[in-house]
Parts: structure tokens; sequence; C-alpha cells
């Protein structure tokens, strides 16, 4: 793993830290300027403050200040002074404060931590060195500090243990011995569900996961679940002028027991699949523009209603024209319509073709388009916006048809983005997150389907078969793989994954680092992105598959030991193409590269391998 540890190792040294000095705490800075009355500027980072000083310093030195006083006006205290030539600090004497060993290593680690720029409590700075000096594997502890005081973590053994786990354990390996520890034995509700969840994450057939989904199903129509109610109405298994109290009354006239659900397994199965794939691959800013779009072009279509000798757009009242036109400039502005083009009409295509040369025109004679063309692009808009799930029926609809899958043809792709979006929510990533949210929109507080890292913490208290030892393994990679997950700087993102490799035949885990450039939302722009995915396969074993993203178009280098990779990829090629150009992408270039070829090339340059961060050791 310490490829991703030093590529996260990287990413934090370079990412500038906006600072907000707090009492107490360690801060490196430099003096750019000298004032009367024993005040200076000090530069930190990206922001530089004037201070108060207890002794002279020398202007273009750099410093290690303590944070004696904030308001009304920083107070610092200089902790180590500039020795011989400016910019170098007193290192020897910081780890004397703290009660550390002067060392080689030691002082290493201290320059590292100082030259973050992180500010820190002397507390925090003497618990790192103890965790370290704790640890069996001190320079993998070195690493995981140095990414903890980047990122401004507690500096805590939990923090520090969690992080650990996610660098030394595999969710393979601890998945495969909770389910040995379970076993066949007649286990308590909350253990099967354990089993049942290791099972999924693991991508085993589970015996009656069917029926369990559709009882789920059932249940929750009968005792008034509304999220349930709508996805399935959504999905068109339930009539859409049914309301839940008249659904449930023609229920139970045609099954007085309401024992089974009044659906077959395969329609349901088969409606959730099209629901599915009827969801729309935009972010929540495009979403809204895209709605805006449809709430303007249905006011437009109400004002040439009332007009019914307006036959054609151009004919409209310019101000009418142009409420619709910005509307739909900002569906165009965002490169959307490639996204969205799947899902639509043939004559809605056509439609927005004419629109789209429209906004080039100054006038609206030219390419423009009738109110019947109007109408039946509107319908389709709204039939298509109709179709789309909240976030709670999404997590709810792939849960289901993940259970279901069975029962419908899905090809290897949809299969496996199913079992990810399913093991993400089940594993717990999100339950911080969930709860956090719950508690801003209601006092009340709010039932949710347990999670692994749920019902894990709870055997801890209330007893389980899964030994005390494993579930905590399991609970720290399942915090680590949270707490390295994300990191971001005004400009850009990163986004490191990791998880069990069982669904895709690896045989340890899958790991994926994603980094790019922030959209609107913040979130990483699909157009402008670079990700990394680090496989151990059955066959090709240790393997590299390095994407770049520009204005979405993609360029694929795969990295292994075989020479004859580009053989055995290339008739997937064509596949590969048309599934990107589904997705909104273009194919620019798919290469292999034999990685002992490029260790042996690499080996004259290492400072070069060190700057591009590609792990070609495998």
């Amino acid at each position: 793993m310490n490829h991703l540890i030093n590529s996260l190792t990287r990413l934090s040294t370079h990412a500038a830290l906006p600072v907000e000095p707090k009492s107490g705490q360690l801060i490196k800075g430099k003096v750019i300027q000298s004032l009367q009355d024993n005040k200076v500027v000090v530069n930190m980072g990206k922001k530089s403050v004037e201070a108060i000083i207890n002794q002279p310093l020398i202007k273009g030195s750099s410093y290690l200040f303590q944070v004696e006083q904030v308001e009304p006006a920083l107070v610092l205290r200089t902790v180590s002074l500039s020795e011989a030539r400016p910019g170098q600090l007193d290192l020897a004497s910081l780890l004397k404060q703290i009660g550390v060993k002067e060392n080689k290593d030691n002082l290493s680690l201290m320059k590292a931590i100082v030259d973050l720029k992180v500010p820190l409590h002397k507390k925090d700075l003497a618990q790192a060195f103890k965790l370290i000096q704790s640890s069996a594997n001190q320079p993998l502890a070195r690493e995981i500090l140095i990414h903890m005081i980047s990122r401004k973590m507690p500096i805590q053994s939990s923090v520090y243990s969690a992080l650990s786990a996610k660098y030394t354990e595999e969710y393979s390996q601890v998945l495969s011995e909770v389910e040995q520890q379970l076993g066949k034995k007649s286990l308590s509700a909350s253990d099967e569900k354990i089993k049942s969840m290791v099972q999924t994450l693991r991508a085993e057939q589970i015996p009656k996961s069917e029926s369990v989904t559709l009882n789920k199903l059932k249940y929750e129509l009968m005792n008034g679940s509304s999220s349930t109610f709508e996805l399935l109405k959504k999905a068109v298994i339930i009539d859409a002028k049914h309301t839940l109290s008249s659904f449930q009354q023609n229920w139970s006239y045609q099954n007085p027991t309401m024992d089974r659900l009044p659906f077959t397994k395969e329609r349901v199965a088969s409606s959730l699949q099209q629901l599915l794939q009827n969801q729309l691959p935009l972010s929540p800013s495009e979403n809204q523009t895209i709605k805006q779009w449809v709430h303007t072009s249905e006011k437009l279509l109400s004002v040439w209603a009332q007009q019914p000798s307006i036959t054609d757009f151009h004919m409209l009242s310019q101000q009418t024209r142009r409420q619709w036109t910005e509307t739909f400039r900002k569906v165009v502005a965002q490169n959307v319509m490639r996204r969205l083009t799947p899902h639509l009409q043939e004559s809605t295509k056509l439609f927005i073709d004419k629109a789209v040369t429209l906004l080039g025109h100054d006038r609206g004679e030219r390419n423009s388009f009738s109110r019947t063309e109007f109408r039946s692009f509107l319908s389709d808009m709204q039939n298509l916006i109709g179709k789309q799930v909240s976030i709670e029926q999404h997590k709810l609809l792939v849960h289901s048809l993940q259970s279901l899958s069975q029962n419908i043809t899905l090809s290897d792709k949809d299969r496996m983005w199913l079992q990810m979006k399913a093991m993400m929510s089940r594993i717990g990533f999100n339950d911080e997150h969930v709860l956090a949210k719950a508690f801003q929109q209601t006092e009340a507080p709010v039932q949710t389907e347990s999670s692994l890292k749920t019902l894990l913490l709870k055997g801890l208290s209330e007893g389980s078969e899964v030994k005390a030892e494993t579930a905590n393994r399991l609970i720290n990679l399942i915090n680590g793989t949270q707490l390295a997950s994300y990191s971001d700087n005004p400009q850009t993102l990163q986004i490191t994954l990791q998880f069990p490799g069982d669904f895709i035949g690896a045989l340890k885990d899958v790991h994926m680092n994603m980094e790019g450039r922030k959209n609107d939302d913040g979130q990483i722009d699909s157009d402008y992105c670079h990700v990394m995915f680090y496989l151990h396969l059955s066959q090709l074993e240790e393997t590299i598959i390095d994407l770049h993203i520009v204005e979405r178009r993609v360029s694929v280098v795969v990295y292994n030991e075989n020479p004859e990779l580009e053989k055995l990829f290339k008739p997937y090629q064509k596949k590969l193409e048309e599934g990107l150009e589904i997705a909104g992408y273009e194919l620019n270039s798919l290469r292999a590269r034999v990685t002992s070829e490029v260790s042996k090339s690499s080996d004259s340059n290492k400072q070069e391998e060190a700057e591009e961060g590609v792990d070609i050791r495998i």
C-alpha cells in the first residue's frame, strides 16, 4: 500500500491550508517585515498576520512560534530560533522541549512536520512521537502521522489505529474471518444481518435473498412506508392513480390476508431495473438547471396556448422567447446535453438540435419550431424528470434491485455497478453523515437500516459470535477508509477508496484514487479528472489502470508485467468506446505498458518517478 500513502503524503504536503491561529498552538512562520513596538508581519502559509513578539527577530528568517494570545492582539512566543542561515530552525531544541530523544529520524520527522505549516499544540506533537515510538512499523507510522497532521486530524490513538488499519488490513481477509466465525451456528437476528451483509460484500449467492427483499417491501407497504410506495409508483409497479390508502384497500380486497405482494418478483426486478436506467447522470446543480429549464418551458407553453394564432416559436414576443432561450443557454453551457441524449426520444433530440442552432442566430425565423414540436419536447422532458428518485429512494432502489438481480439479465458492468453501490451504503461509510443530516432536519431520532459498522459496534456491547478483536479490526478499517477517502482544497479534490475485490474476482482489495478540479457543486469535475485503480487479479495478478480525462476525452494506460497485455484487451476496445459514448465520454487512447520495462527506464530518473506518483514497483 506504499503507493497510496506516498501519493496522499505528497498531496497533503503541496496543499496549502488556511491558518487560523489559536492559543497554545505551535506554528511555523517567516518574518517578512519588522515594525515598531516589538511588532512584526509574519507569513503563515497563504496568510500574513501582524503580531507582537517577545524578542528581536531577523527579517527573512523562519521560526517556530507558540501562540500565547489571539485577542485583542496576536502575541507570539519564539520557540526555536533561526541559526546560521535564514530559514533553518532549531529542531533539536524543540525535540528537547517535548521530551523526545534527538536522533536523525526524529529530526527528519520534526522538520517534515514543521514544513507542513500546520498549527499544532505541543501536547499533540508529543503524542505524535509517542504513537510512532510505540509502533512496530515506524516508517509506516511516520507517514500516517504526517498525513494526520497535514489534514488537521485529531492526534489520537483511535484515529491513528483507523488509518493504520487502512494501510495494513484487507477487507477481503477480514470479511472472510468474520464469515468463518459466524459459520453455520444458530445466530441472533443482529448476527444474521452481519452474515448476510458480509456475503453480499463478498459477492456470494445468498439463499432466500429474494424472499427477504420481497417480504421487506411487503411489510413496508402494509405499514404505510411512503418511500417504498412512491418508489414502486415511479417504477410503474403501482398505478400512478393510487394513493397509499387506496392501494392498501385494493390489495386487501384482492388478498384479505395481504400475505403476498400483488405483483411477481420478476416484474418488480424488471421494473426497478428500468427505473434505475432512467436516472440521469447529473450533479445537483445540473439537475437544478434542467428542472428550471422545464419549468420555464411549461410557462412558455402556457403563454403560447393563449395565442392560438401563433404557430411558430419565432412569432412569440421577444421577451417570452428570451426567458426560455436564456435557461436553455445555461443547459448548453453546462455541457449536460450529451448525458441527457440517451434518455430522450428521437423527436426530442431533433428538437434540441434545432434549439441549439437557434441560439447562434439573432433572429428566430431560421430553424424555428412549431408549437406541436415544443409540446412533444416538453412532454418527453416532464416524463423524464418525473422518473427521478430522491436520495433515500435511490438507496432503496439499489438495495432492492441488487437482491433481486438474479431475476433479470444484467451485463457484467451493470452487475458490478450495482454491487459497488450496495456495498458503499451497506458497509457504513456514510453513517455519520446521514445521522448528522437527520438531526439537522428533525429533533426526533431517525430510524435507518443498520449498516455493517453499526451492527459490529452493537455486537461489541451486546454480544456477538464475531470475536471482539476481529470486529475492532473491521471497524478500524471502515473508519480508516472514511478518514483517508476524502481530502480537498479550494480548487481540487482527492477521493481514495478501498473495497473488497471478491466481486470482480480479485485476490486482494481494489484501491482507487481519484483526483481533479472542483465543479460548481464542490465535487470532482467529471470532465477533467485523473483516476487510478490498483488491482491484484487472479490471472493478470498485480495491475494498475491509469485514466486521464480531459474535456470528457479518456486516455487509458494499463500497467502489468505481461508483455502480451495489449493483445489481451484490444478485442474489448470497441465495447469500451461504446460504453464511454453512452456515458457521454470519448476514448482518446488505450495503451499497455510492461512494468518491468518501465522500472528499468525509471531507475535512471528516480526524481521523475517520485513526481509522477505512479507506483511501478508492483
